[in-house]
C-alpha cells in the first residue's frame, strides 16, 4: 500500500470513528474536527490532486508592460533608500511601521475575474461532471482566485523571444518579458484538455466518499468546516486546467484562493467605464513574489522588438536596478524582425 492510500485509509477511519461518536453521544467535539480530520483531508488533497501540478523548474518566463515594471522597480529604489536612510537601531524599533509604510515591489496576482478567458476556472468544473450524489459541494461555493502566469522555458525554442507571446501577452511587442526566480515550490504547472480533468476526478471521487459520512449529518459548523477545506484544495486547482488548444503556451501559475487571502491585503482599481458604470479590479501580493526574491542572477530583462528609444529605456531600467541594488538581472533586446502594422 502506497502512503497515499494509507493517508486515504486513515482519513476514512478517521471520519467512521468521528460519526460513530457523533451518532452516540449527539455530538462532537469540534477539536476533532480541526485537530484530526481537517488535517488528515488536507494532506491527502495535497498528495494526490495538487501534486499532479507541481513542477520543479524554478526560473520561468512573464510577460509584461514596460511601464509595470518601472512601477516596480521604482517602488524597490524607494524602499532601499528609505533603509539606508535609516541606522540600524532606528530600523529595529521601528521595523513594524516601516514594513507598513514600505512601497509595494512584488509581481502582483490579479483576480480571476477579469481574465481574458471566460472560461478560465469554469473549464475543470464543467468537465469535472460529477455525480449528484456530490451535489453537496455546491453548497459552499467558490469565488475568485488571485494569479500570476508564467512560462515554463523550452529548450526548443526561446520563451522569452516569442512573436506569439509578445502579441499576446507583450504588449504587441512594445512591452517586456521577464526571467525570473521564483521561490521552490510555489509554482503549479497548467494541465491541458479533458483527459487531465478526467485523471483527477478518479483521484478525487474516492476522497469525496470518505468524508460522506460526517457530510451527512445535519451539524452545519462541522459540514461547513469540512466543505471550506475541500474548496480550499479545489480553488487552487481549479485555474491549473484547460482547452488543449493552449498546450503550446506551457503554462504556471502561482495562485491564491480568495479563501486563503488576508482581506485587508486586496488592493483594488476602480476602471470608469461610462458615467455610472464602474468595474473594480483588484490584486493581492505576497512576499514570495517580492522583486528582491525573483530577480536574481541569471535573471534576463528582455525589452519587445517594437519598445521604442531603446537606449533610454535600457539606461532608465539599468538605473533603477543600481538604486534598487539588484545586480543579479541583465537587459536584453529582442532578436525578433516585428513591426506593428
Amino acid at each position: 500500500m502506497s502512503q497515499t492510500e494509507e493517508s486515504l485509509e486513515r482519513l476514512g477511519g478517521a471520519v467512521k470513528a468521528g460519526r460513530r461518536r457523533l451518532d452516540r453521544d449527539g455530538d462532537l467535539d469540534r477539536g476533532y474536527i480541526t485537530g484530526i480530520v481537517i488535517p488528515l483531508l488536507k494532506a491527502v488533497l495535497a498528495d494526490k490532486i495538487e501534486e499532479r501540478h507541481k513542477i520543479d523548474e524554478t526560473f520561468v518566463i512573464h510577460y509584461t508592460s514596460i511601464g509595470a515594471l518601472v512601477s516596480i522597480l521604482q517602488n524597490a529604489a524607494k524602499n532601499k533608500a528609505k533603509n539606508k536612510a535609516k541606522n540600524k537601531q532606528e530600523a529595529m524599533k521601528n521595523d513594524q511601521e516601516s514594513s507598513k509604510n514600505a512601497q509595494n515591489a512584488s509581481l502582483r496576482l490579479y483576480d480571476s475575474v477579469h481574465f481574458n478567458d471566460p472560461d478560465e476556472g469554469n473549464y475543470f468544473y464543467r468537465h469535472l461532471n460529477l455525480p449528484k450524489k456530490y451535489d453537496w459541494l455546491d453548497e459552499k461555493k467558490e469565488t475568485h482566485a488571485y494569479v500570476a502566469s508564467f512560462i515554463i522555458p523550452d529548450t526548443a525554442r526561446d520563451m522569452s523571444d516569442d512573436l506569439v507571446f509578445w502579441r499576446t501577452y507583450g504588449k504587441d511587442g512594445e512591452g517586456c518579458s521577464l526571467k525570473l526566480k521564483i521561490p521552490k515550490g510555489q509554482l503549479r504547472k497548467v494541465l491541458y484538455g479533458v483527459g487531465k480533468v478526467k485523471a483527477t476526478r478518479k483521484k478525487l471521487r474516492p476522497i469525496l466518499d470518505s468524508i460522506i459520512p460526517l457530510i451527512q449529518i445535519k451539524h452545519k459548523e462541522i459540514r461547513t468546516q469540512i466543505l471550506e477545506a475541500v474548496h480550499k484544495s479545489l480553488g487552487k486547482i481549479r485555474y491549473l486546467y484547460k482547452s488543449e488548444a493552449y498546450r503550446y503556451e506551457r503554462e504556471c501559475r502561482f495562485v491564491i484562493p480568495e479563501l486563503d487571502t488576508e482581506k485587508d491585503k486586496i488592493v483594488f482599481e476602480e476602471s470608469q467605464q461610462s458615467d455610472s458604470s464602474v468595474s473594480p479590479r483588484h490584486y493581492y501580493e505576497c512576499n514570495a513574489l517580492k522583486v528582491e526574491k525573483i530577480l536574481v542572477t541569471d535573471s534576463v530583462i528582455r525589452l519587445g522588438p517594437c519598445v521604442s528609444n531603446v537606449y533610454n529605456v535600457t539606461y532608465y531600467i539599468e538605473r533603477l536596478l543600481d538604486k534598487a541594488e539588484l545586480f543579479g538581472a541583465k537587459i536584453e533586446l529582442s532578436t525578433i524582425n516585428y513591426r506593428k502594422s
